[in-house]
């Protein structure tokens, strides 16, 4: 585990408290291995009950540490803040929380898709990120300090065309990230927004799996992801997952706030 950096004022002893949310996807379940590695203590939150029992049994959890399920929609205002109260109680704090539920969306011409479907995946995606973090906020407040993580993408910083409603939904996830960290920070409370890059896990497997379909737009999406991929322009999954827990631990002040990517984070720890 890095040296902490003297960020915020620690109020408990013992491994950080992590929050990880959309906890069994693959990104969500690659950051769980690795926190429990570190012998950190975890929450994991996902709507699947038997997914989040299955990945909570199969982590290396270290002497000491503990791992906690916590089957919620935090897409609910409601659900979330009984899950983060719950796990208030189960752990006394949280140090961490990275922000990783969300769903893609509908794929097609913004004006070809439904309505509905389309302000249900902006909904359901700024809504997991506010809903979260609207309910850890208070707790990280009143002892002392703590992190947001916010796994974004470059759809949020640029475009994504004809996945429109992801697009618009990371822009949202950005500026809120960036207005949260300039809120907390006099409360020693810090918050990123980190893009992984194109990651072998996922939504981008799932993504993959459609390079032959049917439908125009998921072929397209498909065969840009696999090029994509073939030219080089991915990102190791250990390095995204390291990126994660460089903002999670390591010294970080100065990029509170920022819209980031693994190479970012990687880069200002090589330069400190």
């Amino acid at each position: 585990m890095p040296p902490y950096d003297g960020t915020h004022e620690r109020v408990a002893d013992g491994p950080p408290v992590v929050v990880i949310t959309g906890a069994t996807g693959g990104l969500g379940a690659a950051i769980a291995t690795a926190c429990a590695e570190r012998g950190f203590r975890l929450a994991l939150v996902a709507r699947t009950r038997p997914a989040l029992e299955r990945l909570a049994a199969s982590l290396p959890v270290r002497p000491g540490s503990a791992v906690a399920p916590v089957c919620a929609d935090v897409s609910d205002m409601a659900a979330a803040a009984a899950a983060m109260r719950r796990i208030h109680s189960d752990f006394g704090r949280v140090d961490v929380l990275v922000d990783n539920a969300g769903v893609e969306g509908p794929i097609g011409l913004t004006w070809e898709i439904p309505v509905e479907q389309w302000w249900e995946a902006v909904r359901v995606n700024t809504l997991s990120t506010f809903a979260t973090v609207h309910a850890v906020l208070p707790l990280m407040v009143r002892q002392g300090g703590g992190r947001v993580i916010s796994i974004s993408s470059a759809a949020g910083r640029h475009r994504w065309p004809t996945l429109s409603s992801y697009s618009v939904a990371k822009a949202a996830g950005i500026t809120f990230i960036e207005n949260i960290a300039s809120e907390a920070r006099p409360h020693n409370v810090l918050a990123f927004s980190l893009h992984p890059g194109l990651v072998a896990t996922g939504l981008t497997t799932s993504a993959l799996s459609e390079i032959d379909s049917a439908d125009p737009w998921r072929r397209r999406r498909a065969r840009w992801i696999h090029a994509e991929i073939e030219a080089g322009r991915s990102v190791p999954l250990p390095r995204a997952v390291g990126a994660v827990l460089e903002l999670a631990t390591g010294p970080a002040a100065a990029l509170s706030g920022r819209y980031l990517t693994v190479e970012d984070v990687h880069g200002a720890v090589r330069q400190g």
